[in-house]
């Protein structure tokens, strides 16, 4: 779900994706999977400054809170920097935005170096964040080469999953038995499990984790030597 609106005309059932702004700033609301749970995110932009309340987990707080908006659109950034665990980050306090498109990395700095990172959706909210910030606060624009910790983050996250994963099916495979008769709940995903890792073996699991784990390492390496640029929006202080 994504949902981008002008503050005074925020509905909560409307789920089209939208992208405009008027006086009282720019909502971009949405709500993305990320794997093990689902998250809503909402971020407002106006000229003084900006506010967010992310990894909210509860569908009727997500909603509840977009309500209290459309209601009371001129009192946005009051009402979700009001939020637990929400914050606001005003005009004279920010420093940089920086945007890097093929990494889906969306970063805010402050004054002292604190760094935000906006999650990801899936219909281009980051991009529309950062246009929205570049609509009403300005910041001078410069492009540069992405640092090499942002590019490694993923890539290295996904090969400790693979590490974990691969090395439980490698063990299961090893002690799979061919007279194993499961009991008690999910005895029939037991058994699949069991078949599957007598019918592989322990040697080909092995050689299908690690092949898993090369194309993820390629692929951090192919970042590194294309080095992806990010959008930079740099401001003076006030």
């Amino acid at each position: 779900m994504n949902d981008t609106h002008d503050s005074d005309e925020l509905s909560p059932a409307d789920s089209a994706s939208q992208d405009s702004s008027n006086e009282h700033g720019t909502l971009v609301a949405w709500t993305a999977n990320t794997g093990d749970s689902v998250k809503s995110h909402v971020v407002h932009i106006d000229s003084t400054g900006i506010s967010w309340s992310l990894n909210i987990k509860k569908p009727e707080t997500f909603h509840q809170l977009l309500t209290k908006v459309s209601q009371q659109p001129d009192e946005a950034a009051a009402i979700i920097s009001a939020e637990p665990k929400a914050a606001c980050l005003p005009r004279e306090r920010l420093a940089r935005v920086t945007f890097a498109p093929d990494l889906n990395q969306l970063s805010l700095f402050d004054t002292e170096g604190k760094k935000q990172k906006i999650p990801d959706g899936k219909e281009g909210e980051q991009k529309q964040v950062y246009e929205a910030v570049q609509q009403h606060l300005g910041g001078t624009h410069s492009q540069e080469d992405a640092d090499a910790w942002s590019m490694m983050q993923g890539p290295l996250f996904a090969l400790a999953v693979t590490a974990a994963i691969g090395g439980l099916f490698i063990f299961l495979a090893a002690d799979a038995d061919p007279n194993y008769e499961p009991t008690g709940r999910r005895s029939g995903m037991k058994r699949l499990i069991n078949w599957l890792g007598y019918t592989i073996g322990p040697v080909w699991t092995s050689v299908f984790v690690g092949a898993i784990a090369l194309a993820i390492f390629s692929f951090m390496v192919f970042l590194l030597v294309k080095r992806p640029q990010r959008d930079v929006l740099s401001f003076k202080l006030i």
